[in-house]
């Protein structure tokens, strides 16, 4: 259901509990010869991770449910984003025929009405491949999306196509990328085989480059794409790539430092250790890989798979404690942190993000497997912390119908 095969295009990365320095020369030198912030940086590993079981009560202040309008009806959800004003959804639409099948980005008010459809998916002028990569400037009324091959097309939050731009270094393809500030994009490299001369690149809204990092991974052969992604915390965007052993955080006058060090060990893969083979999947599983990241001014979290199992990791940043939560891949209906605040499903969390000096995590459920959930005799005999919110949660399931479109969770974190 979701766009979430975790172990096809990785290789490394990340855990935790000690200070160290970083030991990557270059790392906290800034863009255009100015002076980085200095500070230590912490070295992540996971077969530190404490076996303090993660729940949903240890770190929720509240719970929300948001039915999304369904004025538009959407498919099978890839990416879930929130901002303080607005829902974006990429979806996957069925079927056959030009434009058919693609990933399409919908943006819905932050009460889930309202929904527009952002451009069109097609081959056509003015359309794009796919939505999966895109950038939002919320207070510049601006949609940036990287859904043709070197091209960004832009559009407003009503969805109406603006304008287009190519990137101006042409051998420099790009896939995913960012809003840093003051009409800037970030632009992430995610080469195989750590190919190509820059880790990230910062271009404005014409696609002139203003300044990039040099990659300093020597390339590498291999039949495997890299697991990469981003984060934002606060005005800074954070970055990182698998086969590269520091997660970068970027400011907005395009100083960079490292955040976070991921330890060498036996838990982590090389490009060397593990040869193409049909069983490789499951080989892989077997060490540490994140999948995504987010951080709140209290944690560092992770999704990740290691020793054959999956998590999250909550990483307390102040006193490094950890608590961790596992769950099977498979029942995505009931996989995720265990919801003991109000006796729902089990908590999938698909994006952090903060509205009013609020820090919320945010996932969805579709209301089939809610309805379901809600029925079976393991829903009536839990006994969660707020037994009054699972009333409304009840209350809320017998509501929806089964072929609604889906149900945001935003649970709200504790400060």
């Amino acid at each position: 259901m979701k766009n979430l095969i975790p172990f096809l295009s990785i290789f490394i990365l990340l855990g935790c509990n000690s200070k160290v320095k970083t030991p990557q020369e270059n790392q906290e030198k800034a863009f255009s010869g100015k002076a980085s912030e200095k500070r230590e940086v912490l070295q992540i590993d996971p077969r530190k991770f404490e076996n303090k079981e993660l729940s949903l009560a240890d770190f929720a202040a509240d719970i929300k449910y948001i039915p999304l309008s369904n004025k538009l009806q959407i498919g099978s959800v890839q990416v879930l984003r929130l901002t303080a004003n607005a829902v974006y959804i990429i979806y996957n639409s069925s079927g056959g025929g030009e434009g058919n099948g693609h990933p399409q980005l919908f943006r819905f008010d932050k009460n889930g009405k309202n929904p527009v459809e952002i451009g069109s998916v097609g081959r056509g002028p003015r359309e794009y491949l796919s939505g999966n990569y895109f950038a939002v400037d919320e207070p510049g009324n601006r949609i940036y999306i990287s859904g043709k091959i070197n091209t960004v097309l832009v559009f407003d939050t009503l969805g109406n196509y603006v304008r287009q731009f190519k990137f101006q270094n042409p051998d420099q393809r790009f896939a995913q990328l960012e809003y840093l500030d003051k009409n800037k994009l970030f632009v992430p490299a995610q080469k195989r085989g750590a190919g190509g001369p820059y880790l990230w690149s910062i271009i404005d809204t014409l696609g002139n480059i203003v300044s990039s990092k040099n990659n300093s991974t020597p390339p590498f052969e291999t039949r495997l794409g890299p697991r990469s992604g981003t984060f934002i915390f606060q005005d800074k965007i954070s970055y990182w790539v698998d086969y590269n052993d520091t997660i970068f955080q970027i400011a907005p006058d395009f100083s960079y430092r490292a955040s976070y060090i991921i330890t060498p060990g036996e838990h982590k893969v090389t490009h060397q250790d593990l040869p193409f083979s049909p069983d490789l999947p499951e080989k892989l599983l077997e060490f540490y890989s994140p999948h995504v990241f987010w951080e709140t001014n209290k944690y560092l979290i992770s999704r990740y798979n290691f020793k054959g199992k999956f998590a999250y990791v909550f990483i307390d940043k102040n006193t490094h404690n950890t608590s961790v939560s596992s769950f099977e891949w498979e029942r995505r209906k009931r996989g995720g942190i265990p919801n003991n605040f109000d006796g729902g499903m089990d908590f999938s969390p698909e994006t952090c993000f903060t509205d009013n000096g609020k820090e919320y995590l945010a996932g969805y459920i579709q209301p089939y497997e809610l309805k379901i959930y809600v029925a079976s005799d393991e829903f009536k005999m839990t006994t969660p912390k707020f037994p009054d919110k699972k009333k409304e949660l009840e209350q809320l399931a017998n509501s929806l119908d089964e072929n609604d479109n889906p149900v945001l969770m935003l649970v709200k974190l504790k400060e």
